[in-house]
């Protein structure tokens, strides 16, 4: 069976996401980044029952990585230009699936991105990602969903009540996000950091999970 890596976070979108590419015949590793200080660990316990649900619709033990995401977004607001956050945030996401692409022998990531859901999911800014994926495959299933075709989705295959579920939530969001990114910015805030080295040291202290 073909694997993908599926960015996986406590919203409404991303679960559906995979839950398409689980209906294709699809096996998933998740991905999940945990980004608050979060004593009752609210969002680390729901993205596992959302997990669990998905579970439902395949034969297969499914394996998760879960990743505290802090130490990252914390370097990133101490050397970086704050309006990029977001950006730069999301770029790192998609390299660590890169990176546990290579150890889980696949070169398929599927996101829950619809186009202009958020900061991150502006045309310009999709496009501020393309350089990542010469030697991989970016899946979008829910590019062309509006929100209700997602809510709708959610309650078909209960997993709305959970979804929705209060969690805790990134602290990290700029104030005025960039909405049109320039490459070559990006690059410039890119450099003041050791990219390779998040990237190890996350997935090295990564909490490994089978359900």
């Amino acid at each position: 069976m073909k694997k993908f890596i599926s960015l996986l976070s406590g919203g409404l979108d991303s679960p559906i996401a995979a839950y398409l590419m689980i209906k294709k015949g699809f096996k998933p590793v998740f991905l999940s980044f945990l980004t608050s200080d979060d004593e009752e660990h609210s969002l680390k316990n729901k993205i596992a029952t959302i997990i669990q649900r998905l579970t439902d619709f395949t034969d297969f033990k499914i394996k998760s990585y879960l990743i505290n995401h802090d130490p990252n977004l914390d370097l990133f607001l101490q050397s970086c230009d704050r309006k990029l956050t977001c950006i730069l945030c999301k770029r790192l996401m998609i390299r660590m699936a890169e990176y546990i692409g290579k150890l889980e022998d696949t070169n398929i990531i599927v996101t829950g991105d619809i186009l202009g859901e958020q900061a991150s999911q502006t045309l310009s800014n999709l496009y501020a990602y393309h350089d990542l994926f010469k030697d991989y495959i970016i899946l979008r299933p829910l590019i062309g969903f509006n929100k209700q075709d997602v809510i709708e989705l959610n309650h078909k295959i209960g997993l709305y009540r959970i979804c929705s579920q209060k969690s805790a939530s990134c602290q990290y969001n700029p104030q005025y996000p960039e909405t049109h990114a320039k490459q070559k910015e990006i690059e410039v805030e890119e450099s003041k950091i050791d990219i390779n080295n998040l990237i190890i040291s996350s997935i090295k202290k990564s909490e490994i999970l089978f359900l």
